[in-house]
C-alpha cells in the first residue's frame, strides 16, 4: 500500500532504502491527532496489515466497500486500488512492507493465491480476539519501537528482521485458524502464475496480449492461459484486463487526465476504443464512471 497514501506523513517509524523508499514501516493514525486522511484511490505497490485499535474504518477495495470494525486485521496486497472515501472514525496501527524488502530477505509471498480470493469477491480480513489482538498490536507496537532505533546498533537489521517475522507468523497462525488462504505447495504451475501476474503489474499498460507474456515466459499463450485458470481460476486475458480496468477506474477519478489523455497513457490507439474496451469490462462508458465517482475537491 506503500503507506496509508502516498505523500501523507503519519506517525511512523521506517528503514529507508536509498533506492526503494522506505522498506519497512509502521504507522498509526489516530482521528484525533489532526492527520488528513486522503479520500482519492490509489493503486498499492506494496504490501501492508492494517488493524483497526478502536471505532470503525470504511475502506474500499477495487471500488467495493467495506467497513471494519475494532480488532479486525486486513492484509493488502500490490496491484489492487484502495480508497479511504471518508475521514474515519478510528485509531489505526498499520504495518508496510515493500516487495524488495521481502525478496532481500528471501521470503515468498504466494500472490497467485491471493488473486483467487479477491477475484472470488472475499477479503483477506481477519476478527481478532482480544487475547489474539493484544498479540499482534504488542508484535507491531516492538517492531515500530525497534525501526526507531539507530541503523549503526550492532545486529540491529537481524532484530528488526525478527520482529517483523513475529507479525508474519501471527498471521499465519491466524490463517491456520480461520483459513481464509488456501494451502498451496510451491509448484511450478504457482511458480509460472506468480511470474506471469507479476509481469502484467509491471506492463500492463503498453501490452495487453497474452501472446507477449507467453513469449516472455517461452511457452505457448494457451499454456499459460490454463495455467493461470487452473491456479486463480481466471484466465490470463481476465487478469489482464483486470489489471488495465482497475488502472482506468483509478485515473477517471483522479481528476488530472481528461478521457483523451487516460486512454493515451494506457496505450489504446484512439479514445473510442479505449470507451468501447471499459464499457465492454466495466458494464458503463468511462465518462460514466468519472461522473458517478466524481470525489470533491
Amino acid at each position: 500500500m506503500g503507506q496509508l497514501h502516498p505523500g501523507k506523513k503519519l506517525s511512523s517509524s521506517g528503514h529507508a532504502d536509498t533506492l526503494t523508499g522506505v522498506e519497512l514501516m509502521v504507522s498509526i493514525y489516530n482521528s484525533a491527532s489532526g492527520n488528513d486522511c486522503p479520500k482519492s484511490p490509489f493503486r498499492s505497490t506494496d504490501f501492508g496489515i492494517l488493524m483497526v485499535k478502536k471505532g470503525s474504518l470504511k475502506i474500499k477495495i477495487n471500488f467495493e466497500e467495506y467497513t471494519l470494525n475494532t480488532r479486525d486485521i486486513l492484509c493488502m496486497l500490490p496491484d489492487h486500488i484502495y480508497e479511504i472515501p471518508e475521514e474515519p472514525g478510528a485509531s489505526i496501527i498499520f504495518t508496510h512492507f515493500n516487495k524488495s524488502y521481502l525478496a532481500r530477505k528471501g521470503i515468498f509471498f504466494n500472490i497467485a493465491e491471493t488473486y483467487k480470493i479477491f477475484n472470488g469477491n472475499e477479503l483477506l480480513k481477519f476478527s481478532l480476539s482480544k487475547a489474539e489482538y493484544e498479540q499482534v498490536l504488542a508484535d507491531m507496537m516492538a517492531l515500530q519501537n525497534r525501526l526507531s532505533i539507530s541503523k549503526h546498533t550492532r545486529h540491529i537489521d537481524d532484530i528488526i528482521h525478527n520482529s517483523f517475522l513475529s507479525i508474519v507468523y501471527d498471521i499465519f497462525l491466524l490463517n491456520e485458524k480461520q483459513k481464509k488462504l488456501p494451502d498451496a505447495a510451491i509448484s511450478s504451475q504457482v511458480e509460472l502464475t506468480n511470474r506471469f501476474l507479476s509481469l502484467v503489474s509491471e506492463r500492463f499498460k503498453a501490452e495487453k496480449r497474452v501472446i507477449y507474456y507467453a513469449n516472455c515466459l517461452h511457452i505457448t499463450p494457451r499454456h499459460l492461459s490454463q495455467v493461470v485458470k487452473q491456479v486463480t481460476g481466471r484466465s490470463a486475458g481476465e487478469h489482464i484486463d483486470d489489471f488495465v480496468i482497475r488502472e482506468a477506474k483509478l485515473l477517471l477519478t483522479g481528476h488530472v487526465m481528461n478521457i483523451s489523455e487516460i486512454a493515451e497513457e494506457l496505450h489504446f490507439s484512439n479514445p473510442s476504443f479505449f470507451g468501447k474496451y471499459f464499457k465492454k469490462h466495466a458494464g458503463l462508458s468511462p465518462l460514466s464512471f468519472k461522473r458517478d465517482n466524481n470525489i470533491a475537491l
